[in-house]
């Protein structure tokens, strides 16, 4: 800093009529500026130098309750703390007095007929020598974002400020502590997890400031980002600890996350596009070889999930929260499912089961082991996902044992319906008919020609016709349990095979007969 001011200045200042309460040792502390905060824990939205106003209404009587404030404030590189006596001010007492000669942090009093205000603005022209250099600072935190952003230097603009400022920035994900940008140099796993575990201390939420004590005894400051994802900018050896030199640098961060998050969205639709022609067959093994392999995908391990789930900003930002976990991974929207070709399993599925949140039904096939078994596991995914929409926690794995005993697998499920359905299916498609429909539709039903002949938009006599055919075709009556059950079941198979909600179970009390 330029101006160099200090908390005994500031003291001497005669119209504002301060006193020293204790912690004389601080009294050749610099002040960066005045900040007012009736907050139970305000350093948590200090980076340092600030001189705090508080009201002495909301100051805690408890003498232990005022250590911890100084405390809190000293921790937080506070230059000294400033109490607006009234009437309803408690006295302060011999364990504030002891914190703040324990930690050279000065305590003034200030009468209630001199405002905040004019502290405030006295610190601020006190300052004002600096103003030059902090705009400076700034005009270099946006033009190093203009010309990141205007592709004249491929060095993130991130890493140009911390060299630019003299101080190391890093822009992080919340949750797991890598870098935003892929190809950024990873911290250090001391630093890492310094950062994590504050993170955690704060229950995921970050205040206005989060010091993150390091190693060597200095203090690292970390604030919010805005983005998709949970995302921090963290300064080590930032010159001055400047709170609002640090908030301009989190809103170019911010802006950098945003291109960051652009041209991730530009590779999951490219992925999109691969794994939509890996589940149709339509890239040659050579090819798929090569493609997953430069998604950093090894089919021996990977594993198709299929989702469904009502969280459409969840599914939006899922490939952001995979790509920050560095699980490789291939997304595809077809229909109301979600897939999702990710390299390795458990990590995966975590991942994704945080995003989409607890209510999301996910089924997990077998190891896909090569591209071309990568249909079979987009089937066994459906299958599992069916399970799972009534299984514990709404997670199931292909294979695991189910209450569906007589639909095991897909190849089980594919015999019943060629078995059952095979003849109707066959004469619709070489007819043109409704047949297979009609009869769902009549099972759905509850097998009243009236509620099936409204439901198809046909009379009733034409309903009766298409039942009798179907009786002829299948070889099975409509009137018996046995055979109800077996076209229920495969239903059932068929739509679990084609991911679609499978059709509701006929009720016992009409297997019977039929309602006219």
């Amino acid at each position: 800093m330029l101006v160099s001011e200090t908390v005994a200045n500031v003291l001497n200042l005669p119209h504002l009529r301060l006193e020293l309460f204790a912690g004389e040792g601080g009294l050749q502390r610099t002040v960066s500026w005045a900040h007012a905060s009736d907050l139970d824990s305000p350093w948590d939205w200090m980076a340092g130098g600030e001189l705090l106003m508080r009201n002495g209404r909301t100051l805690p009587r408890d003498g232990r309750a005022q250590a911890k404030l100084l405390h809190g404030c000293a921790d937080a590189g506070a230059s000294g703390i400033v109490i607006g006596e009234d009437h309803q001010t408690p006295p302060l007492t011999d364990e504030l007095a002891a914190a703040a000669e324990e930690r050279a942090l000065a305590v003034l009093t200030v009468p209630y007929s001199v405002s905040f205000a004019a502290l405030a603005r006295a610190v601020a022209d006190a300052t004002s020598g600096e103003a030059p250099v902090r705009v400076g600072q700034i005009e270099r935190i946006y033009g190093a974002l203009r010309d990141a952003l205007g592709g004249r230097t491929g060095e993130s603009p991130t890493a140009r400020l911390g060299r630019d400022l003299g101080c190391r920035l890093l822009l992080l994900d919340t949750s797991t502590g890598n870098p935003v940008e892929p190809a950024a140099p990873a911290p250090e796993d001391a630093l890492r997890s310094a950062l994590l575990a504050e993170v955690r201390a704060h229950d995921g939420r970050i205040p206005g400031v989060l010091h993150v004590p390091l190693a060597d005894g200095t203090t690292a400051l970390a604030v919010e980002v805005p983005a998709e994802e949970p995302t921090v900018l963290l300064a080590v050896r930032l010159p001055g600890a400047d709170t609002s030199l640090l908030h301009h640098l989190a809103t170019a961060a911010a802006v950098e996350t945003a291109h960051q998050g652009m041209l991730r969205e530009h590779e999951r639709r490219l992925g999109g596009e691969l794994l939509a022609r890996l589940f149709d067959m339509g890239i040659d093994a050579t090819a798929a070889d090569r493609e997953l392999a430069a998604a950093g995908i090894d089919p021996a391990r990977a594993v198709v999930m299929a989702a469904q789930s009502d969280d459409s900003a969840g599914q939006r930002d899922l490939h952001l929260a995979l790509g920050r976990r560095r699980i490789p991974h291939l997304l595809l929207r077809s229909g109301e499912l979600l897939y999702a070709l990710v390299g390795d399993a458990w990590p995966g599925i975590e991942a994704v089961r945080q995003k989409l949140g607890p209510d999301a039904a996910l089924g997990v096939s077998a190891a896909a082991g090569t591209p071309g078994r990568l249909p079979a596991a987009r089937r066994e995914a459906v299958w599992a996902l069916s399970l799972a929409r009534k299984a514990p926690g709404r997670i199931s794995r292909y294979g695991e044992e189910t209450t569906f005993t007589v639909l095991r697998s897909t190849e089980e499920a594919q015999v019943l319906v060629d078995r059952v359905l095979g003849p109707l299916l066959a004469y619709d498609a070489h007819h043109g008919t409704e047949l297979t429909a009609s009869l769902e539709t009549f099972l759905q039903h509850r097998r009243s020609w009236q509620r099936t002949a409204a439901a198809l938009s046909v009379h009733k006599q034409t309903v009766m016709y298409r039942m009798q055919r179907v009786e002829q075709l299948t070889g099975r009556t409509l009137a018996e349990t046995a055979d109800i059950t077996d076209l229920w079941l495969a239903f059932q198979a068929r739509a679990l095979l084609s991911g679609a909600p499978t059709p509701a179970s006929p009720r016992s009390s009409d297997a019977s007969g039929s309602a006219g």
